[in-house]
């Protein structure tokens, strides 16, 4: 396996020494901006529960404890790996119960119906086998009238991208209208995009019918 597909694969399924490392780069200050600047925007209603899809190493559950104060924080990877390092990561706010961590992929979610106001989905749509399953998973287990958050670093308008898709023959790096489109389908309304085409930044948003 060259080392683009190793570098993409430990971001996937991390594990081991490299595994961790792969964990300290996503919650170290540099993949800041975007969480930033995403929940610059983002209405959240008080003590609303809250759903961090592909969670990997908790920055942005740490992140979102602090902004909602009210709310409670649940965590989901496929990474036993992930889930382990994201708790300890979030140590405090996980003995004092105000988040959980659960294992599972995010177009197979063990998790009931209807339970959270807010679904987050960061840097983490890549690598679903499925973004239209993943985006009805996301609608399912919202409450009606809840939100979901898709948010990338990468825009999928540069050739960069498609080079990307082939040299980890894994990943898929979607464009806001793309996203835009499969949530539509998975039964979201009032879907809006943002761009920052400077820094390549996209989040899409989409709200579940109330009925």
């Amino acid at each position: 396996m060259g080392s683009i597909r190793k570098y993409y694969a430990r971001g996937r399924s991390p594990h081991g020494f490299w595994g961790k490392q792969a964990l300290k780069s996503m919650n170290s200050a540099k993949h800041a901006a975007l969480p930033e600047w995403v929940f610059a925007e983002i209405q959240v209603p008080k003590e609303a529960r809250i759903l961090d899809v592909g969670c990997g190493g908790g920055a942005n559950i740490d992140r979102m404890l602090k902004l909602f104060p009210d709310c409670k924080v649940t965590g989901l990877d496929n990474s036993e790996f992930s889930l382990e390092f994201a708790k300890d990561f979030n140590y405090h706010a996980f003995v004092d119960k105000r988040c959980l961590f659960v294992g599972g992929n995010a177009v197979q979610m063990p998790l009931a119906k209807d339970r959270y106001d807010l679904v987050t989905a960061f840097e983490t749509v890549y690598y679903w086998p499925s973004l239209l399953s993943g985006a009805s998973e996301l609608c399912r287990v919202l409450k009606p009238g809840g939100t979901c958050v898709i948010a990338n670093e990468l825009d999928g308008l540069e050739q960069s991208d498609k080079e990307l898709e082939k040299r980890t023959g894994t990943m898929r790096v979607y464009t806001q209208d793309e996203i835009k489109v499969y949530m539509a389908e998975a039964g979201f309304i009032n879907i809006e995009s943002r761009h920052d085409e400077q820094r390549r930044f996209i989040c899409v948003t989409g709200r579940k019918p109330e009925s």
